[in-house]
């Protein structure tokens, strides 16, 4: 499971009930019966910190389960780039808040692959901001809401993500039926809404259409003027397009 919904306690501070080890799986805190009973359900985990202020040590964990009630919960240890420590009865554990709670500074080939939903990273390379989506990192603000951009070629009404777009300039040749696929340098999280076309040349007099378009891409008919057939395999193209998608 992918855990990627964070979620946060405020003012909690407690201490362990026992000794962890190194190994241990589990925390035991009597503070810890109040936590919520949903953590695990759809990648929903619980940020903490252990700390010894006297050692200068600290190890972040994830409580990734917990029944109703009890004093122990279920953990991933050494997270957030910290590694896992033996703690003693009486370690110190806080809902504190962490770097990953803030905008980090990275570079576009150091991006932390546990980051939440909703996590953001400078990249100093790129100069750009990136934003956790589900599984993958996209732009920070889109272009506009998803579904004050849509209808798709379905009719259907995209939801609210954030609409945001690829494009570039394809040279090629087509396949069967005059098609040619044009794949996104990265695939729109859900679906791509709509492309469009601009300054197209073929080997024949031609028009293109767009024929189908998915998450990963967009397919491309070409058709000859003076008939309106496909234009067949092997013919030259290059064209320039803009896909929204979201």
């Amino acid at each position: 499971m992918a855990f990627e919904q964070r979620a946060t306690r405020d003012y909690f501070s407690t201490a362990l009930l026992s000794a962890a080890t190194v190994s241990s799986s589990t925390l035991q805190s009597v503070d810890f019966v109040g936590l919520d009973t949903d953590y695990g359900t759809n990648g929903k985990y619980l940020p903490l910190v252990l700390h010894d202020d006297t050692l200068g040590a600290y190890e972040v964990v994830w409580v990734t389960a917990h029944s109703s009630a009890s004093n122990t919960v279920t953990v991933a240890r050494g997270m957030e780039g910290t590694t896992a420590q033996a703690w003693g009865a009486g370690t110190r554990i806080e809902a504190a808040p962490t770097s990953y709670d803030t905008v980090l500074a990275r570079t576009s080939s150091s991006m932390p692959s546990d980051s939440p939903i909703g996590g953001r990273v400078m990249r100093g390379d790129k100069k750009d901001v990136a934003e956790r989506a589900s599984g993958l990192w996209a732009p920070s603000v889109g272009v506009a809401f998803a579904a004050d951009a849509g209808p798709r070629r379905s009719g259907t009404i995209p939801d609210g993500s954030a609409v945001l777009l690829r494009g570039g300039h394809k040279v090629g040749t087509t396949g069967t039926n005059g098609l040619i696929t044009v794949a996104h340098q990265s695939p729109f999280p859900n679906g791509t809404i709509a492309t469009a076309l601009g300054v197209v040349s073929t080997g024949v007099p031609a028009v293109a259409v767009v024929s189908s378009e998915t998450a990963t891409g967009v397919t491309i008919g070409f058709y000859a003027i003076s008939t309106g057939a496909n234009v067949g395999s092997g013919v030259a193209v290059a064209f320039q397009y803009i896909s929204m998608g979201f």
